[in-house]
């Protein structure tokens, strides 16, 4: 009976230790998540004004 206990107390600190890795793993990738979607947004503004600039460009150019 002893044994058992010891073993359930093992098990519960283990999962206990697993359970803050692991939700500290999903904050990380949720802050992932965020981050590459102002990199999306960010991406897509550069690519607007590198079509402005071209344009810009041919119409010096002209």
């Amino acid at each position: 009976m002893f044994l058992i206990i010891i073993f359930l107390f093992v098990v519960f600190i283990i999962v206990t230790r697993y359970e803050k890795k692991i939700k500290l793993l999903n904050q990380n990738i949720q802050n992932m998540k965020e981050d590459i979607a102002d990199l999306k947004e960010t991406t897509q503004k550069n690519r607007s004004l590198i079509e402005k600039n071209r344009s810009n460009i041919e119409n010096i150019i002209k």
